[in-house]
């Protein structure tokens, strides 16, 4: 295997640890384990090459989490790339071996011995690579919500409601909320979770699993297995739609609306819901 070859190896290696340390701390990652997550690969990158027996190897683990890292953080600054990844998510898997591999390849290009046209083929080929995921962000984040989407806990459903866009869509596992607009006169926001959440009624008189509402609210039934949070400020039903707990919520919009917006309920598919800003 030649060295362009071992190096790249070496910096597949480095980002699969990287996207372990990632899943592994999630929401809780800190100031140590944001040390960790630097200095932990790029022991391990300093001990591969020179186990491999790289030429110059010293260069090479010194640029290549250096590369990684502009990388990385260029993509998070501004192509706002998802953070809450989990081992389940081999593509996000190998997202990371691939950075790391093109990483090292164009670290080894600048400092391995090698001929000036493959040395400016090697690099220029890792900078054209990178500049083309930047330009195609959209394209990638896109998909990125799709494949999340698709293996959400929660069922995809979504109204019809042809007097309203639909502006934003967030999934925050388990949950599913769907912002809608009607030409700045009044918005309807729905969440959906599993039926295992909670009862219509139950999740009426508790406000969960959403923010708590006006402590001065009351809850009834308006409708067969539908349940109104009634508060001063603020209105929302729940309901079941299929084998999910559905609760709708609408500014400028009557109790009747928002009782009529639980029966328009229908299948979408994660394409559909992933062309829609969110995360």
């Amino acid at each position: 295997m030649n060295a362009s070859l071992r190096a790249a190896l070496v910096g597949a290696v480095v980002g699969l640890t990287q996207f372990i340390i990632v899943c592994w701390r999630g929401d809780d990652i800190g100031a140590l384990d944001a040390l960790g997550l630097i200095s932990v690969p790029y022991a391990l990158g300093f001990f591969l090459a020179r186990w491999g027996r790289l030429p110059r190897w010293w260069g090479v683990a010194t640029a290549g989490p250096a590369i990684t890292a502009a990388f990385l953080i260029a993509n998070i600054t501004f192509l706002k790339l998802p953070t809450n990844l989990s081992l389940d998510d081999w593509q996000a898997g190998l997202a990371f071996m691939a950075v790391g591999a093109t990483s090292y390849l164009a670290a080894g290009g600048l400092f391995m011995p090698m001929h000036l046209g493959l040395r400016a083929l090697t690099v220029g080929g890792v900078a054209v690579a990178y500049l083309a995921v930047g330009s195609a962000h959209d394209t990638i984040m896109e998909s990125a919500r799709a494949y999340r989407l698709a293996h959400a806990e929660t069922p995809l459903i979504a109204p019809t409601l042809p007097d309203h866009s639909l502006t934003y869509v967030e999934y925050s596992e388990p949950w599913l909320e769907l912002h809608y607009q009607r030409d700045g006169r009044g918005s309807v926001y729905i969440a959906v979770g599993p039926e295992t959440t909670a009862t219509p009624k139950t999740a009426c008189k508790k406000s969960l699993p959403w923010r708590d509402f006006d402590t001065e609210a009351t809850c009834r039934q308006v409708a067969p297995g539908v349940w109104l949070h009634d508060g001063r400020l603020d209105k929302a039903v729940y309901g079941m739609s299929g084998n999910a707990l559905v609760r709708v919520e609408g500014t400028a919009v009557t109790v009747e609306d928002l009782v009529g917006v639980l029966r328009t309920f229908r299948p979408v598919s994660a394409e559909e819901l992933a062309k829609v800003p969110g995360n």
